[in-house]
Formats: structure tokens, C-alpha cells, sequence
């Protein structure tokens, strides 16, 4: 869970902490690689001073015979001494560290075999020990300045990465009901972009919504108001002309289909109601094509009762998907049930499903008049002239489907008489990601 504090602040410490840790064993790996080589130089020389030392020379006379001491001492640090005996407590037949005088040294004493002889050399290393510390310095130093540039680089990372996030909180904080544009994703690293696409598709839903409830509303008002007004004169008429029983007939039959248009309004917003609360239905995950062949065997038995034909043909056997069944429903059906309505008896509605490499396709065809491609069919009370209804079942079928993330269309068909309507599920969204 994660806590109040603040993500820039814990990622800085978190990653300026990591790399610390990692510059420190860096550091002290490299001092102690670097004091190693030095001393396993020294000692390495030592004992091949040794060795020539053991081969060319007989005693300590004969050595010192050939050898400047003092020069060689001077010059190497090196003090070789020969002997027949050895204080083996004072100098061990290895490598020894010791102190004099404010000087550092070591020995190494060997008892060599043919002759039956001590051979001991020994080293002032003082300014090879003020190498190393040195060295130690400078990597404490080289600390010091990669934890000042540790920091400065952490603060800029994390101001860089948050800026994305700070851009959109800006966003949103100018955002409103009547400003809701959406992301530029071109703006953002790719890492964000799938965050701003979810983000333009709920700002979509939102603006979507809020614009139908204003067409809505609107057109609601506007539309109710025409029935309303031919009751009311067909009634005064009524009232005028009561002595005429056939005029009373007449009149009286209209305002009945007058007010079955208000019921079919009424309806259909009730419907509408119904759909902005399948928005919030939480999606399941299921099988669309044994969904829609479940549904396609009932429209079947309602074609046949109304004296059409009704066929359907699955390319694939399963397309699994999480989808919202309410909002799906509300755009099947509305597009089966207005095929079936707008094609004559005797008649054919197929539909069809295929994939692209992009899309999966619904598509339902019928052998209607057609559809005039000029007008937005699917805006709120816009219907054809041989349409009865109110003109809201598109205007519903638009809003699930932008809800959802679908594409719809609805156009002529090109082979022969009729119209086609579609349903496109992007893979990316709702095959890909599942």
C-alpha cells in the first residue's frame, strides 16, 4: 500500500541510496584491488631479489664483496642479509609486516637447503604505504564528489519523470464541464501514453454524456411540445363540432396515436436512463460469439413470425472478451430489431462476423430502402420518414458504444437494396490487453 509520503521524495531517496551503495562498493573494491596489485608487486620482487640472491652469492662477505649495500639500499629499499643461523621469533621463514622508527617494512627470510644458509631481505615500503593512503584519499574524495552529483542527478531524474505527471494534474485542474479537450499523447513518453489513452477515453464518456443529456433535454422539450399542441387543438375542435359523432371518431383516434408517440418517447427515455446505468456496469469476461448465437436463435423464431428470414454465420467459433453485456445488448439488438423492421416480408437479414488485423466485425444487413447517408442518423429524435419511433434507438446505440470503446456505423450496402450496419471491436483494447 502505498503511503502519504511523497513518491518524488521516496523515489530521490530510494535511487539516490542504490546508487550510493553501489559507488561505495565500487570504491572500496578498487582501493583494496589497487593495494593488492602494489603488494603483491613488492613481494614478488622480494623474492625473486632473493632467489638471485641465493644462486650468485655464498655468504654475506661474498655478497658484500660484489654488492654496494648502501648504495642498493638506498636505491631498491632492499637490506639482504646472509647468516648459517636465524632468530625464527623475530624473523619468521615468511612475509612480515613491522614498524621502526616511523618507518614501514617488511621481511621475508628463506633457509636455503644447498648450502645450508639464512637468507633474509628487507624493505622500507613507507612511500609505497603513502601510496596507498593516498589512494585511499582520492577515493574518498572521488566519494564525495559522486555523492554530490548522485543528488543533483536524482533531483533532476525525478523532476523530469514527475513533469508528465505534474502536466496532467494541470489539466485536470483547468478542466471543466465545458473545456474537456483531450491529451496530446505526441507530448508525453510512451511510458504514459497508455495512461492518457485511458484518460481521453473517460474524458470521451464524460463529454459524450454530458452532450446527449443537453441534445437530450433539449430535443426532449422541443419534441414533446408538438403532440401536445395537436391534442390540444384536436380537442377544442372537439369541443367545437360535439354534434358531429363522425368528426368526435376521428379526433379522438389521433389523439390516441398522439399519445402512443409520447409513450414511445417516454420509452424510450426510460431506456436511456437504463443505458447511463449500464455505463457503470462492471465488464465480465465472455464468450460474444456463444453470446450472440444464443440471441440470433430467438431473432430467427421473431423473423419467422413476422414473414422474414433471419440468417447468421460465425467465422470464428470463440472471440473471449471482457465487455459490458447491457451496453453490447443495447446495440445488438437495436441494430437486429431496425433490419427486421425496415425489410420487407419475404425478405433477408443475415449477419456476419470477421476479423482484420485490427478489428473484430459485427455486421447485420438488411434488404430495406435504404438509409439517407446525408443525415446523422445517429443523433437524438433524427429518423427516417418511414420510421414510427422517436428517433432515440441510434442516439442510444451511439452512446453505449462510445461508452464501451466500440466503433459503429451504419451505411448503404453496396451489392444491392439495403443497409448495413457494423460493430468494430479494436483488438488492442479489447482482445490484447485480456
Amino acid at each position: 500500500m502505498l503511503s502519504k509520503r511523497s513518491l518524488r521524495q521516496r523515489f530521490s531517496i530510494e535511487l539516490a541510496v542504490f546508487m550510493s551503495a553501489g559507488l561505495f562498493l565500487i570504491a572500496i573494491i578498487l582501493s583494496f584491488y589497487l593495494t593488492s596489485a602494489l603488494m603483491d608487486n613488492i613481494k614478488e620482487e622480494m623474492k625473486n631479489n632473493l632467489t638471485y640472491t641465493q644462486a650468485m652469492f655464498f655468504d654475506q662477505e661474498d655478497y658484500e664483496n660484489h654488492i654496494d649495500t648502501v648504495m642498493l639500499k638506498e636505491l631498491s629499499k632492499n637490506l639482504i642479509t646472509i647468516s648459517s643461523t636465524l632468530d625464527l621469533q623475530e624473523h619468521p621463514l615468511d612475509f612480515k609486516f613491522f614498524k621502526k622508527d616511523k618507518q614501514d617494512y617488511i621481511t621475508l627470510s628463506e633457509y636455503y637447503e644447498p648450502k645450508k644458509l639464512y637468507y633474509t631481505i628487507q624493505r622500507n615500503i613507507s612511500h609505497e604505504k603513502n601510496i596507498i593512503k593516498n589512494v585511499y584519499l582520492i577515493m574518498f574524495g572521488f566519494i564525495l564528489l559522486g555523492l554530490a552529483f548522485i543528488l543533483f542527478y536524482t533531483h533532476n531524474l525525478t523532476q523530469r519523470l514527475m513533469h508528465p505527471i505534474e502536466k496532467l494534474t494541470h489539466k485536470f485542474f483547468t478542466m471543466h464541464e465545458n473545456l474537456l479537450n483531450k491529451i496530446d499523447t505526441s507530448e508525453l513518453p510512451k511510458e504514459f501514453i497508455s495512461l492518457a489513452e485511458s484518460i481521453n477515453l473517460l474524458i470521451t464518456k464524460v463529454s459524450t454524456s454530458i452532450n446527449y443529456r443537453k441534445e437530450l433535454y433539449i430535443g426532449t422539450a422541443h419534441e414533446l411540445k408538438t403532440p401536445l399542441a395537436v391534442m390540444r387543438l384536436k380537442n377544442q375542435i372537439t369541443l367545437m363540432k360535439y354534434k358531429k359523432p363522425d368528426k368526435i371518431k376521428e379526433t379522438l383516434e389521433q389523439n390516441i396515436e398522439s399519445i402512443d408517440t409520447l409513450n414511445a418517447m417516454i420509452h424510450n427515455l426510460l431506456e436511456f436512463g437504463r443505458a447511463e446505468g449500464a455505463q457503470f456496469e462492471q465488464p465480465q469476461r465472455l464468450n460474444l460469439i456463444k453470446l450472440m448465437m444464443k440471441k440470433c436463435e430467438e431473432y430467427e423464431l421473431l423473423a419467422h413470425s413476422q414473414e422474414r428470414n433471419f440468417i447468421y454465420h460465425f467465422e470464428i467459433p470463440h472471440f473471449t472478451i471482457k465487455v459490458q453485456p447491457l451496453l453490447f445488448m443495447q446495440i445488438f439488438q437495436n441494430f437486429i430489431q431496425n433490419a427486421l423492421k425496415f425489410t420487407p416480408k419475404g425478405g433477408l437479414v443475415s449477419l456476419n462476423t470477421r476479423m482484420d488485423l485490427n478489428h473484430f466485425i459485427i455486421e447485420i444487413k438488411d434488404e430495406g430502402e435504404g438509409i439517407d447517408e446525408s443525415k446523422d442518423l445517429f443523433a437524438p429524435f433524427q429518423r427516417s420518414l418511414e420510421s414510427t419511433g422517436a428517433g432515440l434507438g441510434l442516439f442510444l446505440a451511439q452512446n453505449a458504444a462510445e461508452s464501451m470503446g466500440v466503433k459503429i456505423a451504419l451505411q448503404n450496402r453496396k451489392d444491392t437494396t439495403g443497409a448495413m450496419a457494423s460493430i468494430s471491436f479494436p483488438l488492442n483494447r479489447f482482445l490484447l490487453k485480456n
